[in-house]
């Protein structure tokens, strides 16, 4: 037979055990993240898109390059940048990478770039002539460089801001950079569909930004379920509110 005192022991050990763990389950919030998910549409006066003629470079460029300033498909928008702002979302952390942007037959692709603050950004050129890069930014240091073919550069890109870029050669060729406060972020597609995944629970501030069409925002609150928000435009957005 086991002695009573061995018994008692192994009671005790028993009771300490269980009481740690259900002292967890009591004390620990259930930890569960949100997805927010939603559309950006325009249903404002829609003309035909511009092209712009390519002149004595449509041996490399091709005859014209299609303006990819609105891009709709069914009143859906492609390139709005989504992101998190507000008190809460000052705790969201950065997860920086490295993201590319690509001179290609005279244009830039993609067109609308969108990154994490911290990241790198690597310019390339596909081309095989020359083109001068330019970026208009105040939170970050400007870049203005002659790309030569075959040549690339790369910057990190430390503060959130909207970064408009050109080529001083090719006066067609325009993109932005969208640098982020954090990674909780997100780029419509042609279907104008936008999804931020595993946000923390809490109130925030949903911010909208496209060339065209200007900013947006609007207060949201994210739970344990999806959180659906849509966005329509109605109008252009003056010259100045995207540039």
């Amino acid at each position: 037979m086991i002695p009573q005192m061995i018994l008692n022991l192994y009671n005790i050990k028993m009771f300490k055990n269980t009481f740690a763990i259900l002292s967890l389950l009591l004390v620990t919030p259930t930890v569960y993240a949100g997805t927010i998910k939603g559309e950006v549409s325009y249903t404002g006066k829609i003309t035909p898109p511009a092209t712009h003629k390519t002149g004595n470079f449509q041996k490399v460029c091709g005859p014209e390059i299609p303006d990819e300033s609105l891009i709709l498909s069914n009143q859906k928008v492609k390139n709005v940048v989504v992101w998190l702002e507000g008190k809460q979302a000052k705790k969201l952390k950065s997860k920086p990478g490295t993201f590319s942007i690509d001179q290609k037959r005279c244009a830039y692709y993609p067109h609308v770039l969108a990154m994490p603050q911290g990241s790198e950004l690597k310019i390339l050129t596909s081309d095989p002539i020359n083109h001068n890069i330019h970026t208009y930014s105040f939170e970050n240091d400007p870049i203005n460089i002659m790309f030569l073919p075959n040549q690339d550069y790369a910057q990190e890109m430390e503060e959130p801001e909207v970064i408009k870029v050109s080529c001083d050669l090719h006066s067609w060729m325009e993109a932005y950079i969208v640098v982020t406060p954090h990674s909780y972020y997100s780029i419509t597609e042609s279907s104008g569909a936008f999804e931020i995944k595993d946000v923390p629970p809490g109130k925030y501030t949903l911010k909208l930004w496209h060339e065209s069409l200007g900013e947006e925002s609007r207060k949201i609150e994210v739970g344990e379920n999806d959180t659906q928000v849509n966005f329509t435009f109605s109008e252009l957005a003056t010259q100045e509110s995207h540039n």
